[in-house]
């Protein structure tokens, strides 16, 4: 278990918004940054109220986190980069998804188990109409390799 204190992880999450905010109003007037604009914007807006919100309320408890249960998120992430390309990116996001809610999930009964995969494609289709239709634009390349 690791102990994080609220003030130290509100504080880093505020600087790495601003810094990704600074790449992405820096990057150019092209439409690719509209959503990294967004993004970033919307991140420095939740990171500010949360840095209010941790002076408003002193008497928060210190988080504990378990790093066995998010070493599968770990583990999937490493795999994503090194398959991503061969696989493609909605099948490896899909199987990811996937592993992650049956890991996650109390119950793992059958009923449990069709209900997780129904959330999957509608989010992948999600996923798709956002990138495809709406955004134009690629799916994310695996640079990596």
């Amino acid at each position: 278990m690791i102990e994080i204190k609220n003030l130290t992880t509100v504080i880093i999450t505020l600087i790495l918004s601003i810094l990704l905010a600074f790449v992405s109003f820096t990057g150019g007037a092209s439409e690719a940054y509209l959503f990294p604009k967004i993004i970033t914007s919307t991140m420095i807006i939740l990171s500010s109220l949360s840095l209010l919100f941790y002076f408003f309320e002193k008497n928060q408890i210190i988080a504990k986190i378990d790093m066995i249960k998010l070493s599968v998120y770990l583990i999937l992430i490493i795999l994503f980069i090194l398959f991503g390309e061969i696989v493609g990116f909605y099948f490896s996001a899909t199987l990811i998804f996937l592993t992650v809610c049956y890991y996650y999930s109390e119950n793992k009964a059958t009923k449990i188990i069709v209900y997780n995969l129904l959330v999957t494609v509608f989010f992948m289709l999600f996923i798709y109409f956002l990138f495809s239709v709406l955004l134009k634009v690629q799916v994310p390349r695996f640079f990596l390799l």
